[in-house]
């Protein structure tokens, strides 16, 4: 889907939920069609879908609007903190690594010189770093590296790292892990909560142009009239 549009990125975005959603649905209705002695199976395998879905959209969301500012070709300096950032991701983890001083110096220059080049954002699936377990930590830095919130879901997070999370790797790893319905649908409703505010957020800075960095109005000359 063409994601040079704010059309054609906010489709892209209703989309990649749509289809989620629907699947959830359909389990739900799978699940309670079920014997209660087949419940036990189906929820477990339940949580592990939920947590694909909470995962695999917070990572192409992201990674669609990282395609959708780069396709904007501005320049390094034009892009808000957080996206240049992500622009220059491979030179700071240089700077990062090294202890040279002189390393240090050198990359600063760099830095002042790229202010005005062309941002090289990299939208590629390994730009967004979930590290296979999307925790609310690791979600939170990925809405922070966008110049999006995670705060507005801080009563969220023990539900998703105790309870999805913790579930989901329990589960993966073979062990015993009874999951009612009633808990299964308290997390698929939060989730999708989560999910929804993401699809929002991001659809609305591309409609906004938050993307760009705010001019400093704060010590101006005044225009004279």
């Amino acid at each position: 889907m063409e994601l040079r549009t704010i059309e054609g990125f906010e489709a892209h975005l209703t989309e990649e939920l749509k289809w989620r959603l629907s699947e959830l649905d359909t389990w739900e209705r799978m699940v309670k069609a079920c014997r209660p002695h087949e419940q036990v199976g189906a929820l477990r395998a339940g949580v592990t879908l939920l947590y694909a879905h909470w995962e695999g959209y917070v990572k192409e969301a992201a990674r669609a609007y990282l395609e959708f500012v780069s396709r904007k070709g501005l320049r390094v300096g034009e892009l808000r903190a957080e996206l240049a950032a992500v622009a220059l991701r491979n030179m700071l983890g240089k700077g990062e690594q090294s202890k040279k001083a002189e390393d240090h110096t050198a990359i600063v220059e760099i830095l002042r010189s790229e202010n005005q080049s062309e941002a090289r954002i990299p939208y590629d699936r390994s730009t967004i770093r979930t590290r296979s377990n999307l925790s609310f930590d690791v979600f939170e830095d990925i809405m922070h590296s966008l110049g999006c919130d995670a705060g507005r879901h801080e009563i969220s997070r023990t539900l998703i790292d105790a309870r999805l999370l913790k579930n989901r790797n329990d589960i993966a790893h073979g062990r015993e892990m009874l999951i009612s319905l009633d808990d299964w649908l308290v997390m698929r409703e939060r989730v999708v909560d989560v999910l929804k505010d993401v699809r929002t957020q991001l659809a609305n800075a591309a409609t906004m142009g938050e993307f760009r960095r705010q001019p400093n109005i704060i010590g101006l000359p005044m225009q004279k009239l």
